[in-house]
């Protein structure tokens, strides 16, 4: 063999050894790139079953807090409903004394389990007969304070009558309390939770003596009815929340690596990068639409919960303050030598029940949902009858009105919702400028929409935070008008935008579909 021959043939053994370098350093490139995609997956598992677990442990001590806030409301609830029964009991029992079935008939009709009144004598009356079962109450100490009796289902309140100086005691059946405290109670919960795929167990230990809060979150596999699981450990409180987590998937997944690393190791790095890509994009397209509809059903759930308790509060005041109301009339009418002292303190009180109902009434309105009753209407007609409601207010302040409605097109809109924004925010801008002013009313439009703007002088406050609701610089009042008046622009689809265009001025506009 030449000299040229035997360094060709090197030529090819160096070729080949690069060749079988360079494919086994791609083995050992694959097999490191797939051993840390192991790695990662276990770490996203863990991270994952970790986040499951801290989840999950919110939700335990959400429902153990919702629990107590629920209890304490429907406790104060039912002390509120069975003191009012009782004091009207305590009324009606001054002025005629109640016999047993007449009280009977009454609990039956107010939904009470039963009503004792205990005279000053030591005599009782009671409906229905032998409902209560505890015999000894004193009245004196225990006057306001409900009691819960769970072997016999039952709320009782005793409470001394102010006009009859009875003991007046009132009972509520607490069989559908005690069944709802029963759903939401820790137990019932972790008995769901227990059963959601890929659980496989769910309890709350208590912390041990060597353990330390830093020992809090782990993770670790280990073996539960011969199948491995991953465990997670959490602090809920001073126990630990233990749940367990099923590694089928996870298994499943780790064993399908390895069959792609032996069969596609060659290019197991490029699809493993390009589908990667495609699950981060996917996944993070997915987790936005999942937060989307996460904010929404929060909002929504949110104004269920307000528009409910907004219903239950307004209920519960509405009621005394009509009875409040009615006794004041009465007064007014059917008693003539009353004082005038008097007469106008009467007439005092019934102008804050009043005020006080204008307050519950905006409250309800600006909870619950709004579904506009739409019809053409022209607003222009809307400020006119709203204006002459308020001429002599605008009179007396000094206020002068520049009206500037040049635009007047029919809108499809609710009539009533209408007249209570324009109420507002003229009664807004009135109420801004004590010392006189002005309201320019200006309108405007384009083939799709009418603008209508409401201008007044007197502003003095925060731009940002005059639409928040419950926000008023006034010394009565709710601070729900602007709220009130975006919410139903909103329900209408129309749009509220408010500036401050020069330093004192304020202008309102809002923009509704023709």
């Amino acid at each position: 063999m030449g000299i040229t021959g035997k360094n060709t043939f090197n030529r090819r053994i160096s070729i080949w050894k690069g060749s079988l370098l360079l494919f086994g350093l791609l083995i050992a490139i694959v097999l490191a790139y797939f051993l840390w995609q192991i790695h990662q997956l276990q770490q996203v598992f863990f991270k994952s079953s970790l986040d499951h677990s801290k989840i999950l442990a919110n939700v335990v001590e959400r429902n153990a807090q919702n629990a107590l806030i629920s209890q304490d409301a429907v406790e104060k609830i039912i002390r509120i409903f069975l003191g009012n029964t009782a004091r009207f009991v305590d009324y009606l029992d001054a002025v005629e004394p109640f016999s047993d079935q007449e009280l009977s008939e009454f609990a039956t009709e107010s939904g009470l389990a039963g009503i004792r009144i205990v005279r000053e004598n030591g005599l009782y009356s009671q409906g229905p007969p032998n409902w209560i079962p505890v015999q000894h109450i004193h009245c004196q100490s225990e006057s306001g304070i409900l009691r819960h009796l769970p072997a016999d289902h039952l709320f009782l309140l005793p409470l001394t009558g102010k006009e009859t100086h009875a003991c007046i005691i009132t009972g509520f059946p607490a069989v559908q309390i005690e069944t709802l405290r029963e759903s939401i109670s820790l137990s019932h919960l972790i008995d769901s939770l227990s059963n959601l795929p890929g659980i496989e167990y769910i309890r709350v230990d208590a912390m041990k003596d060597h353990e330390k809060l830093t020992d809090f979150p782990s993770v670790t596999f280990n073996l539960y009815n011969n199948e491995r699981v991953a465990e997670t450990r959490v602090c809920f409180g001073r126990d630990v929340l233990v749940l367990g987590i099923e590694t089928r998937h996870f298994q499943s997944r780790t064993r399908q690596l390895w069959h792609e690393f032996f069969f596609f190791s060659s290019v197991l790095a490029c699809i493993g990068i390009f589908f990667s890509w495609i699950l981060y994009w996917n996944q993070s397209r997915y987790l936005n639409q999942i937060k989307s509809v996460e904010r929404e059903l929060a909002r929504q759930r949110e104004d269920a919960a307000l528009g409910r308790a907004a219903a239950a509060i307004t209920h519960e005041i509405r009621n005394p303050l009509n009875a409040i109301g009615m006794g004041l009339q009465r007064l007014q009418i059917e008693v003539d030598d009353l004082p005038d002292e008097y007469m106008q303190l009467i007439s005092d009180m019934m102008k804050a029940v009043s005020r006080t109902n204008a307050i519950v009434t905006d409250i309800r309105q600006f909870a619950i949902p709004l579904t506009p009753q739409k019809q053409k209407i022209r607003m222009g007609e809307v400020i006119a009858h709203i204006l002459n409601l308020y001429a002599a207010k605008l009179a007396d302040q000094g206020i002068v009105v520049k009206n500037k409605l040049v635009h007047d097109p029919e809108i499809d809109s609710d009539m009533k919702m209408m007249e209570q924004v324009m109420e507002n925010l003229i009664k807004n801008a009135i109420e801004a400028q004590p010392k006189g002013g002005y309201i320019a009313l200006i309108s405007n439009e384009s083939n799709q929409y009418l603008y209508l703007s409401v201008e007044n002088a007197g502003f003095d406050a925060d731009i940002e935070g005059i639409i928040e609701p419950y926000f008023t610089t006034k010394t009565r009042g709710t601070g729900l008008g602007l709220s009130i008046v975006k919410k139903i622009i909103a329900a209408h689809g129309g749009q509220f935008e408010i500036e401050s265009p020069d330093p004192g001025i304020l202008r309102i506009t809002i923009i509704l579909d023709k």
